[in-house]
């Protein structure tokens, strides 16, 4: 082999390494707007759940009827939060986004490779 192509076939090989790198990247910053979006909907969900409670124990002939229809709207907001939080719910979105593969074919077993324009250059 000439120097020539082993030197292509070495940059060859540190763009793809560079590609799964990036790949990865692509994949944490998605894990973590998923895993950022849990947390949230959870939250709101506590605090939807305590709300509508606080709600219902007020005098309900008191209420006005839109008053009443928020209510409604917000237990069905409510249960929409809740089923996007069930583990069926989120296995089947993990799955589909393929996040947590069983087998990373992202893996680079060299670890990251070095930057394309090291020192900020």
């Amino acid at each position: 082999m000439s120097d020539i192509s082993a030197a292509r076939s070495d940059t060859d090989e540190l763009a793809r390494r560079r590609s799964l790198a990036a790949a990865r990247q692509s994949r944490e910053t998605e894990r973590g707007a998923l895993l950022q979006k849990l947390i949230q909907t959870e939250n709101k969900a506590l605090e939807l759940r305590d709300w509508v409670a606080r709600q219902e124990t007020k005098e309900q002939d008191g209420l006005s009827p839109e008053m009443r229809r928020l209510i409604v709207w917000a237990k069905e907001l409510l249960c929409d939060m809740e089923r996007f939080l069930l583990p069926a719910e989120l296995s089947e979105l993990l799955e589909a986004r393929d996040l947590f593969p069983e087998t990373d074919e992202l893996a680079d077993p060299l670890g990251d490779p070095p930057p394309l324009r090291p020192w900020g250059r």
